[in-house]
C-alpha cells in the first residue's frame, strides 16, 4: 500500500522583501492560487495542504485554500519546522511534500515524478525544486519530499533558530548523516540558470510578462513554461541564478 503523501503549502503574507506576495495577482490570479490549483492535479498526492501562520494577516490566505477545496493549517509563523510537523500530523502524512507558494509554475507531474523517484531511491530525502545534487533542474517547478517519521524527528530535536525556520536546511548541514538525493532533471527542464521563483516584485512582473506572451496558464507544464522562456532569451539576470 502507497504511503500517504501530502503537501505542505508553506505561504506567509509577512515576506520582508515582498509584503502581500502571496495574494499579488499573475494572470489575473493570485499567486497562491496557481500553486494550490497546480498542485491539485498531481496524481501521486493524497492531499494539499496550506501551512500557513495564525497570524491575522494570513486569514485572507486559508480563505483562498477554502475557496479551492484545499485544507488548511495555521501554527507559528517564525517556527516553521514546528508548523510543519503539527500539519503533518493533523493531515495523517506519512510522507510530507514540501512546496514553497513563491513557485507559481510548480508542475504536478514534477511532484510526481519526485514521489515515483523517492519510493525506490532508499533516500531519507529527496529534491527537484531547484539544482541541487548536480540534478541541473531549473528553479522552480518541484518539490521536496521526506518521510513524516523523520521530519518528527527533526521536530523533536533541532534548537537552531535557522534550523526552526527553515524545514529541511537542518538535513543539509548534516549532510553526511543521512541519505540525500535528487532525480535527474529530464533533458528539456536541465536548465539549472533559470529561475521561475518569486522572491521580489521585479520577479513577479517578469513572471507576467512571460505568461502574457507565451500564452501560458494553469495547465502549462514546466516543459512549455521553460521553453518559453528560452524563446525568449532567458538565463540572463533578474532570474539567473
Amino acid at each position: 500500500m502507497r504511503a500517504r503523501s501530502v503537501a505542505l503549502v508553506q505561504a506567509r503574507m509577512g515576506s520582508s522583501r515582498f509584503p502581500g506576495k502571496m495574494l499579488a495577482p499573475l494572470g489575473g490570479l493570485p499567486l497562491l492560487h496557481w500553486v494550490l490549483a497546480r498542485l491539485q492535479r498531481s496524481q501521486r498526492l493524497d492531499a494539499v495542504v496550506l501551512a500557513t501562520s495564525e497570524l491575522p494577516r494570513d486569514r485572507p490566505l486559508v480563505a483562498l485554500a477554502q475557496g479551492l477545496g484545499v485544507a488548511s493549517f495555521a501554527g507559528s509563523e517564525t517556527d516553521v519546522l514546528g508548523r510543519f510537523a503539527a500539519a503533518a500530523e493533523a493531515h495523517g502524512a506519512r510522507r510530507v511534500v514540501r512546496v514553497c507558494a513563491d513557485n507559481p509554475f510548480v508542475c504536478p507531474g514534477e511532484v510526481d515524478r519526485l514521489l515515483g523517484f523517492f519510493d525506490h531511491a532508499g533516500a531519507d530525502y529527496a529534491c527537484n525544486h531547484l539544482d541541487r545534487l548536480g540534478s541541473g533542474y531549473a528553479d522552480g517547478f518541484g518539490a521536496e519530499v521526506l518521510d513524516a517519521d523523520l521530519l518528527q524527528r527533526l521536530h523533536r530535536s533541532t534548537t537552531l533558530p535557522r534550523h526552526r525556520e527553515h524545514v529541511t536546511l537542518y538535513l543539509w548541514d548534516h549532510a553526511a548523516d543521512f541519505r540525500l538525493a535528487a532525480p535527474p532533471a529530464p533533458p528539456a527542464l536541465a536548465h539549472p540558470a533559470l529561475r521561475f521563483d518569486v522572491d521580489q516584485p521585479e520577479h513577479l512582473a517578469a513572471l507576467e510578462a512571460l505568461r502574457a506572451g507565451a500564452g501560458l496558464d494553469l495547465h502549462s507544464t514546466a516543459v512549455e513554461v521553460v521553453a518559453a522562456a528560452l524563446r525568449r532569451g532567458w538565463g540572463r539576470p533578474p532570474l539567473a541564478a
